[in-house]
């Protein structure tokens, strides 16, 4: 697995309060943590200087107002709230959560995007032994409709085998799929299993690309990864 490792998850257009977003956030920064034995633990807003930002507060209510002063747009009920924040391992290890969700667009991506850096080319970065795990909660706690766990190469490789677009759901060494999607997976579909949010499944698919692009024409074949209405009308298929 070359350079950043990244986990994400997505759904359609899905109206929600500051305080209900503050809730998933620090409900996933905590699972997060607990996934990585500690090692993630000091959860920072991710500034553009130099200098680390202050801590992320730990209760709904602070939590929520940092998120509505830092979308302080008209139309942030519409296109959504966004924020980042990060902690780092002692080897230099880090990683980086971003979502943007909240909104009524349907033309809006809402997404969580966890990026996983190693500290160094022969490190490993944090949560790579635990990418399903990691996946189901990402997808679990924002209530997705699709993810997957990839890196950049694995992201162009099907790219390039399926002609998908960057918003198209993909498979990945993980997938995850909501309940309605998960409901089409094919019963001889060989992938151990990890419940995630309500109804639905992450599937451990494999390590190699081979194993993954196979995995996804499976699950695209069988309508499991068929792509949102545009503009889309409604959080999940």
């Amino acid at each position: 697995m070359a350079s950043e490792t990244i986990v994400k998850a997505s759904w359609g257009p899905r109206p929600e309060s500051c305080e209900e977003l503050a809730g998933r956030w620090l409900d996933l920064l905590g699972r997060l943590t607990e996934l990585s034995a500690g090692e993630l633990a000091h959860w920072r807003w991710d500034t553009d200087g130099a200098a680390p930002g202050e801590a992320v507060p730990p209760d709904i209510g602070a939590f929520a107002a940092a998120l509505d002063a830092a979308n302080p747009h008209d139309d942030a009920d519409i296109i959504g709230r966004t924020a980042v924040v990060v902690a780092r391992r002692q080897d230099g290890g880090y990683a980086q959560l971003k979502v943007g969700a909240g909104g009524t667009d349907g033309y809006t991506p809402f997404n969580a995007t966890l990026l996983l850096f190693p500290g160094s080319p022969d490190a490993a970065a944090p949560l790579a032994d635990r990418l399903p795990q990691a996946l189901a909660a990402v997808a679990g706690v924002w209530d997705a409709d699709t993810g997957s766990a990839h890196d950049r190469e694995l992201f162009a490789a099907l790219k390039s085998a399926y002609g998908l677009r960057a918003s198209h759901p993909r498979a990945g060494w993980s997938v995850f799929l909501s309940a309605n999607r998960a409901a089409r997976v094919p019963a001889d579909f060989a992938a151990p299993r990890l419940e995630a949010g309500p109804g639905g499944v992450v599937l451990n698919v494999g390590a190699t690309t081979d194993a993954v692009l196979a995995a996804h024409k499976a699950l695209a074949d069988a309508g499991a990864l068929a792509p949102p209405a545009t503009p889309a009308d409604r959080p999940k298929l």
